[in-house]
Order: structure tokens, then sequence, then C-alpha cells
């Protein structure tokens, strides 16, 4: 048995909706070496999710956030783990599925249909490919739920998350200012497939 079948044993197996079947936990091998284990969040998650917004930098709280953010609060927690909102996923390292290096946030929006995509992802694993890949699983899991449209919103500093939008197929939709929206229409891409990260 190879050590991305024990992982599977060790977390227990889980989809997000009954249509289509997205099985969770998703392993992921990053371009830059490394597996990473991906699965739904729970509400007890808060502390490990807490600790991960510990070892994140000033400047990834603050372009992720849009402002001095050093962590979340319990209430926030509990909104981004109700699935009346949307659904939020905790990524881990391979060799500890407790902890939490990645939190990808896919919450509805007041439009009706749309979602909006939000990604965090540690220091210690930025530039390995990880956000990409997340986002692309993030295509994979509103496939066929009646999503219409996909949007986020980054801060010009934030190039990765630039890269990582123009990497899933997101267009620039605002005009220059410290703010950049990004916008993907999901009928433009169904039956095309979603892609592998950067």
């Amino acid at each position: 048995m190879d050590h991305a079948s024990s992982l599977l044993e060790c977390v227990p197996a889980e989809k997000i909706t009954d249509r289509p079947v997205i099985h969770l936990p998703r392993l992921t091998r990053l371009p830059a070496g490394g597996l990473t284990v991906t699965r739904t969040a729970r509400v007890e998650d808060f502390r490990a999710v807490q600790s991960m917004h510990a070892r994140c930098s000033v400047t990834s709280l603050a372009i992720r956030y849009f402002t001095a953010t050093e962590r979340l609060s319990r209430s926030t927690w509990t909104g981004l783990c109700d699935r009346e909102k949307g659904v939020t996923l905790l990524t881990g390292p391979g060799g500890d599925v407790r902890k939490v290096i990645a939190m990808t946030n896919i919450l509805c929006t007041h439009d009706s249909g749309v979602v909006e995509l939000a990604v965090l992802v540690e220091d210690a694993w930025q530039s390995r490919g990880l956000g990409s890949a997340l986002a692309s699983f993030a295509l994979e899991v509103i496939q066929g739920q009646g999503v219409r449209a996909l949007t986020a919103s980054v801060m010009t500093a934030n190039g990765r998350a630039m890269r990582m939008l123009r990497g899933i197929g997101a267009t620039r939709c605002s005009q220059p200012g410290p703010e950049v929206d990004f916008r993907l229409d999901i009928g433009s891409i169904q039956g095309a497939g979603t892609g592998a990260g950067r």
C-alpha cells in the first residue's frame, strides 16, 4: 500500500453534495513537490484554522482580507462552515491531516447563481502550485450545482491570485484600481474540463 492510500484510510470519506459526487478527501501532488489533502471544513477546525492564520505573514493576510486581519472570529468561522452560505475547504500536508495550510472559500453572493472564490495559502506553501490546484478543484466542486458564474476580488498587489484566476479562465472585469475583479462564466467551461493548476 502506498503513502497516498494509507492517508485515505486516516480521513473519513465524504462528498460535497449529492450532485455531482465530489469525493473527499482529495489528494493532490503538487508540481513543486509534496502531497496535500483537501477536505470540507468543520466548526471544530477553528483552532487549526487560527493556527494557520498565525503562521501567515501580515502581507498574506492583508491581501486576502483587504484589511489588517490577524485571525478569524469564532462567529465568522461558524458562518464559513454554514453550508447554506457556501462551501469551505481545508487543505493539510499529506503527513498531518489535522494541520491546516490552506483554506478555500466558495461563498454564495446576493446574485443568484453567482459564487465568490477566495483562497488563503500560508506563506511556507506558496509558489508551489497549491493555490492553482485549489482553484481548479473549486471549479470541479461547483459543476452541476446551478452555479452560472464564479467571481473573485483581489488586490492588485496579489500577483499570485491574479495568475491563479487567469489560470482557470477567469477574466478581469473591473477598471484599474487597488482592487481587481475577476469573473468566469461557468457555461463557457461546461464539458471542457477544469484543467490543472500552474
